[in-house]
């Protein structure tokens, strides 16, 4: 028969474990701090605007992205104007209905809202080289969602984002636009622009890849907007294009 422990062979046996926990527990907060940290998430974008206020990174954006976008000819597809030729008195924005023209949907204030034109290298801002083509449609769009991209990731408290777009054929001045809001683009602004936008050097018309071409009409199609002109001092837009 086994005999029992005594007290202090018992009081042994009892400092023995406490030691070997307390020992255990040493050694992780040991390997704890050991353990390397986990690395930063990747930026969002290998450049970013370095001014402090909102209307000079507005004019940062505007001239990194838009001396970035190219015709076959080499020339700037477009300048991009910030506010363009819409007028320091405009105090925001107004959107109709649709089926109701008379009837304002939304109404959007100057303070949360960026404004942008693409123009071309004419005095009506219309692209003077070649002809309107889908494929150059297509660039243009790209760099209207570059353009609210960056301006949502670094321009806060901007939360909207209005592009102008070339006059096209037949059309004497500007009536095209994409209208962004920051909800819309909410998932993309979490992972990097080029996860979203990949060919880091934007392609000139009709060489834009097949994937990216796809994303852009994925987030571009429901953002076209008819520009109708200012009204007490709101610039006027509807949804369609």
């Amino acid at each position: 028969m086994a005999r029992r422990l005594g007290t202090r062979g018992r009081f042994a046996v009892a400092y023995l474990l406490l030691g070997a926990a307390v020992g255990a527990g040493i050694g992780t907060f040991i390997v704890l701090l050991q353990r390397p940290e986990a690395p930063p998430p990747p930026p969002w974008s290998s450049w970013q605007p370095a001014a402090s206020s909102t209307s000079s990174r507005l004019l940062e954006i505007a001239q990194h992205v838009g001396r970035s976008y190219r015709l076959l000819s080499g020339d700037q597809l477009a300048a991009v104007q910030v506010g363009g030729s819409q007028g320091a008195n405009v105090e925001g924005i107004a959107v109709l209905n649709k089926g109701a023209p008379q009837q304002v949907d939304e109404q959007y204030d100057k303070n949360d809202t960026a404004m942008y034109v693409l123009c071309g290298a004419t005095e009506n801002c219309s692209i003077p080289e070649g002809k309107p083509s889908r494929a150059r449609g297509t660039v243009l769009r790209r760099e209207a969602l570059e353009l609210a991209l960056y301006t949502l990731e670094y321009a806060q408290p901007i939360d909207n984002v209005l592009v102008f777009f070339p006059p096209g054929q037949g059309e004497k001045s500007l009536s095209s636009t994409l209208f962004f809001h920051r909800d819309d683009l909410s998932s993309h602004l979490k992972r990097p622009l080029r996860a979203t936008l990949p060919q880091a050097q934007p392609p000139v018309p009709g060489k834009i890849a097949p994937r990216e071409e796809e994303t852009v009409n994925d987030l571009t199609g429901e953002q076209r907007y008819r520009y109708l002109g200012i009204t007490q001092n709101l610039v006027v837009i509807r949804p369609g294009a």
